[in-house]
């Protein structure tokens, strides 16, 4: 029976190889030259002295680990092949698997459908997950049935009364969102990727994690993919809401320890929601500002007390870059309780860097013979391309997609913060650089109106607040995707009423400075952030399979220590 042809996708059509035959011809050759090398590469650093090796603390199997993945990596750029993927519409066989249950989620509410993911363009989807463990534990609610407002009570699972009895047993839910720049991996239990929630439910750091088959470029551009996580964050919630109980005004009427608690809580966030240079300085419009975010903070408090589990956010690589978009998108909406906390593994946070002002302007990311990532501008370019979509190019400055560009921290700090920050170092982020950058003050960012030449649709993006004498300009916001402004709603900054956040970076990969420009950015927003370093690791180093037990070890110890803390 003949076989279909193979879809072809937008960003294949400019790669040099991704047209039969001298696609299978490339791949072919590349694979064929990777394995030569290993046998070269074993040679190699087997007798010659350490100090020749990318890192002198590297085993043999480290340095062929990442020669290796990063000559297969080039093949995605040249020729447009991905790996690991399934397609999201497609059912699992919860019996074919070993360690996880497949469920469907509905797609988000029409009531939850606001801000950047209400897209017309990109229709809400039901979404898949591969949730572990196996056996669902009984301290987790059936699911909900929407029609009679009740929990659904089978297989043995607690009802809504049994649930309310076990009240002082509160589950930690995880939200994994797997890496693979947007178009690679999946949340199946065989992914590389899944080597992070198989460690963490093996450790007994979560009760439960849901490992979110999201929509990739290829099926769907942005903000599909935010969407479908928001719609298994909502189905979280509401499946361990509180029934029952007596729902507080919305004047929230609390102890004074809970005030107390309160206060000491936004002591920090108050210092700097300053209504930076983003925002209007307008006096009138601050006192909105504040009427809209005392509101907003009331229900979110509100929703918080009902809620009978926590959950941690999970992302590494790409899916990093997913859970902050997610975590801004509760934040900026207030429609949903906030997650307990956020775990970025070598987040990718900088996409932009893809689309420099010309392209002799463009700077490589550091670490080039010690990560496995590649950084060729223009295949990198066409990728993000097709995952902005209908979407203009200058929504790949949005914070949404971008939060730790230049552009981005410029606009909300001032061009002095972020030169300060565009070079900074694992090795350099001390104490003292740290109170530093908490006590920085904002100064006005130099605007950059347009887009740079040659990318977009022609659609200016703002640096700051839209002219109210310009009528079009008020259709801009920060959470539009046609008029995109580079700001965040009601006068917050950037990572304002952020949950705490644990970050585990590698100081030999690609990423260090726009991670470091990340944390630089939390930490000047009063945002508690965990560091983790990882001397000598490349990109990823908890999914690389043959990296060094002892050191993912020593790292899965102190993230489980932050997770514990939760």
């Amino acid at each position: 029976m003949p076989q279909p042809p193979e879809k072809r996708h937008a960003y294949q059509d400019d790669m040099p190889y991704a047209r039969e035959p001298l696609k299978s011809i490339y791949v072919f050759q590349r694979l064929f030259t990777t394995l030569v090398m290993t046998v070269w590469w074993t040679v190699y650093y087997g007798l010659l002295p350490r100090s020749y090796r990318p890192r002198p603390s590297w085993t043999i199997k480290c340095c062929i680990s990442v020669n290796f993945t990063r000559r297969v990596y080039k093949v995605t750029e040249l020729a447009g092949v991905t790996w690991g993927t399934r397609d999201p519409d497609e059912e699992c066989d919860s019996r074919k698997l070993k360690h996880t249950r497949f469920e469907w989620v509905d797609p988000l509410p029409d009531e939850l459908r606001t801000g950047i993911i209400a897209d017309p363009q990109v229709p809400f989807r039901r979404v898949g997950c591969f949730v572990w463990p196996k056996e669902r534990p009984k301290i987790i609610p059936a699911c909900v049935d929407e029609s009679k407002q009740e929990t659904r009570s089978k297989d043995g699972l607690m009802d809504g009364g049994e649930f309310e009895a076990a009240a002082g047993d509160v589950p930690l839910i995880g939200i994994f969102l797997h890496g693979g720049g947007y178009c690679h991996m999946s949340a199946h239990e065989n992914s590389s990727t899944s080597k992070i929630p198989a460690r963490l439910m093996k450790d007994k750091a979560f009760t439960e994690i849901h490992a979110v088959e999201y929509r990739l470029l290829q099926h769907a551009p942005f903000p599909a993919a935010v969407q479908d996580a928001a719609a298994v964050y909502a189905h979280i919630v509401r499946r361990h809401q509180q029934r029952g109980r007596k729902r507080p005004s919305s004047n929230f009427n609390s102890s004074d320890s809970d005030d107390t608690n309160k206060d000491d809580t936004n002591k920090t966030a108050e210092a700097v929601t300053d209504y930076l240079t983003v925002n209007s300085p307008d006096y009138r419009e601050q006192a909105k500002n504040k009427k809209e975010n005392d509101e907003i903070e009331a229900r979110v408090r509100e929703l918080s007390a009902n809620l009978h589990c926590k959950i941690v956010l999970i992302g590494d690589s790409a899916g990093g870059n997913l859970v902050l978009a997610l975590a801004r998108w509760i934040r900026d909406e207030g429609v949903l309780p906030p997650p307990h906390g956020l775990l970025l593994l070598s987040p990718s946070c900088d996409p932009s860097h893809a689309f420099p002002e010309t392209p002799s302007s463009y700077i490589p990311r550091p670490h080039a013979e010690t990560d496995y990532l590649v950084d060729t501008p223009e295949p990198r370019a066409l990728l993000q391309r097709t995952f902005l979509g209908h979407n203009p190019v200058e929504t790949m400055h949005s914070p949404y997609v971008s939060p730790a560009s230049s552009r981005v921290l410029s606009a909300f700090y001032g061009d002095a913060f972020a030169t300060s920050v565009a070079d900074l170092t694992i090795a350099q982020l001390d104490d003292t650089h740290r109170q530093f950058l908490r006590t920085m003050s904002s100064a006005p960012a130099t605007p950059v109106p347009t887009t740079p030449i040659g990318h977009g649709n022609g659609v200016p993006i703002v640096v700051g607040p839209p002219d109210a004498g310009d009528g079009a300009s008020l259709e801009r916001s920060p959470t539009s995707l046609a008029r995109p402004i580079i700001a965040s709603p009601r006068g917050l900054s950037l990572f304002t009423g952020f949950p705490k956040v644990c970050v585990v970076l590698g100081d030999a990969e690609r990423l260090e400075r726009e991670v470091m420009r990340l944390v630089g950015a939390m930490e000047r927003d009063g945002t508690e952030v965990h560091t983790v370093w990882v001397k000598d690791a490349p990109h990823d180093v908890l999914m690389m399979g043959w990296w060094d037990e002892r050191v993912r070890d020593a790292v899965w110890k102190q993230v489980e220590g932050w997770v514990a803390k939760v």
